[in-house]
């Protein structure tokens, strides 16, 4: 028998054709899939596309039409499909919008495509972007920057401010380097930087935290997207609450989050990259904060579990969430 164990899909540029690659792996006896297409996450929404003998494990889909895609691949022989779709959303104005679906579950299950997004600042959605934005069906953006931020590069979409307070914890150490006072002007000094301002997420926004997750539960909490400046940092240590209290592996985790750099730009980073400068960091500390190591965030991870009890002590605790909340994400944002 045949399973589908994992899918992939990416836009390919207009100046390569335009359309979908789609990839997939599979376990078990060899034999032909079926692709399909759709406008949802729902299969009964998806049209046929394609019959592929498995041995080739890819597909190109020329013209699957405007919108979002969503694609579906099962074993031609009969068996579950598994649905996949674009991780980032493709917008002009924004760089580092990306869907939080996909992933696998602890106990079986993946987190459900188009119900929970993840961004950068949405300040620079244009007009065209705006079309594409309303058809996510979005009933919430929760916009994770500060005051002065928001006032300088305001969202063009109504917006529920939600500010991160993440005051870089100055005892931070590196397991095995001695780094104990953070002196920013080597490239390290910057990732040292960000992992010292992830401890202190932790230590001084667990209500945002629990509000934010609070929120996305029930019929009209998703879709819904949450965001900050890069949507890598704060953004970042959001969705990783988010992902582990689903109960996805830490180690997919950190991918989620080093997916930052394949969508950060040079043009996006900087306002960012002026705004460390003006501060007197160096260029160099400068560029390893904007970064996305990835044992900075593990780090932050690490703590996580050992002083808290990992995200939904945690969420549960300084959160102030109930198990019965986390039991309805779960519910609402898990597919079987």
């Amino acid at each position: 028998m045949t399973t589908v164990v994992e899918v992939e899909v990416d836009s390919l540029p207009m100046a390569d054709g335009g359309g979908l690659q789609v990839r997939w792996v599979l376990e078990g006896e060899s034999g032909s899939v079926d692709v399909a297409v759709g406008p949802t996450p729902e299969t009964v929404d998806h049209r046929h596309a394609e019959t592929v003998p498995a041995e080739r494990r890819e597909v190109r889909l020329a013209d699957p039409g405007p919108g979002r895609h969503y694609v579906s691949v099962s074993p031609t022989a009969g068996g579950s499909a598994v649905v996949a779709s674009e991780r980032r959303v493709p917008f002009e104005g924004v760089t580092n919008f990306r869907d939080l679906g996909g992933y696998p579950v602890a106990g079986g299950g993946r987190t459900r495509w188009g119900r929970v997004f993840r961004a950068d600042a949405l300040s620079g959605l244009n007009a065209v972007d705006l079309v594409t934005f309303e058809r996510l069906g979005l009933r919430a953006v929760y916009d994770l920057r500060g005051d002065d931020e928001r006032e300088l590069r305001p969202n063009p979409v109504p917006s529920v401010a939600l500010p991160l307070v993440g005051q870089p914890v100055m005892s931070y150490q590196e397991p095995g380097t001695g780094f104990d006072s953070l002196d920013l002007t080597h490239l390290e000094d910057g990732e040292r930087w960000l992992g010292s301002l992830y401890l202190g997420m932790l230590e001084r926004s667990g209500p945002v935290f629990g509000q934010l997750l609070g929120g996305l539960v029930g019929d009209q909490g998703t879709p819904a997207v949450f965001h900050c400046a890069g949507g890598k940092d704060r953004t970042g240590m959001a969705a990783a609450l988010l992902l582990l209290a689903l109960g996805v592996d830490q180690e997919v985790v950190l991918d989620d989050y080093v997916l930052s750099s394949r969508y950060r730009t040079r043009d996006s980073q900087a306002a960012s990259l002026a705004g460390l400068l003006a501060t007197g960091m160096s260029a160099e500390a400068a560029a390893g904060v904007l970064t996305t190591p990835r044992h900075a965030m593990a780090a932050a991870l690490d703590v996580l579990r050992a002083e808290h009890g990992g995200a939904v002590a945690y969420l549960t605790g300084p959160g102030g969430l109930d198990l019965a909340t986390i039991d309805q994400l779960r519910t609402d944002l898990v597919t079987p």
